[in-house]
């Protein structure tokens, strides 16, 4: 079984996916990561700058589909991996697919204070980054909301989001 944690960038899927394997003793794995390892980049900023949105969305799709294989995993997507093409479809064919749902205003006050590099925001100022967040969230909305489980994850800890989502893995407690 796989679990591919969607959702917007800075919603807590790296933290929470890695936590769920912890307790269910599976693989964690952070897509992005795993893009940056086959493109020997440092992050996806470089990859972006190297070579393109475009190039990056065609390995993301690559590893994707990697995952076809995979058993007792947990994986992190980023923020526009399940908007591009038939990725959701997919991901939800291989897996479970669940929602980290956020308000744009609760995305906006975490991205503010991350210390990832993330190239779409960087130089942004708050009231940039909010409108940013909510434009771009009123359009990833309609993929991420078709996963079989969304969770509302504003002002809720993720330990606390771990704890709800045990049932996934068969762990109670």
């Amino acid at each position: 079984m796989v679990i591919f944690l969607v959702g917007f960038m800075g919603c807590g899927k790296s933290t929470v996916a890695r936590g769920l394997a912890e307790i269910a003793g599976w693989d964690f794995v952070d897509l992005d990561r795993v893009v940056c390892q086959r493109a020997g980049a440092e992050d996806v900023a470089e990859i972006f700058a190297r070579s393109g949105e475009e190039e990056f969305r065609r390995l993301e799709r690559e590893v994707i589909e990697s995952l076809a294989f995979a058993e007792n995993a947990v994986v992190a997507t980023g923020g526009g991996a399940p908007c591009v093409g038939d990725n959701m479809e997919r991901l939800m064919a291989l897996g479970t697919t669940v929602y980290l749902k956020m308000s744009p205003l609760a995305l906006r006050d975490r991205l503010l204070h991350v210390r990832v590099v993330r190239p779409k925001i960087v130089g942004k100022n708050p009231e940039e980054l909010l409108d940013y967040v909510t434009s771009l969230l009123a359009e990833r909305e309609p993929y991420y909301s078709q996963a079989r489980v969304v969770v509302d994850c504003d002002g809720i800890p993720s330990r606390v989001v771990i704890s709800r989502l045990r049932y996934l893995v068969g762990r109670r407690g």
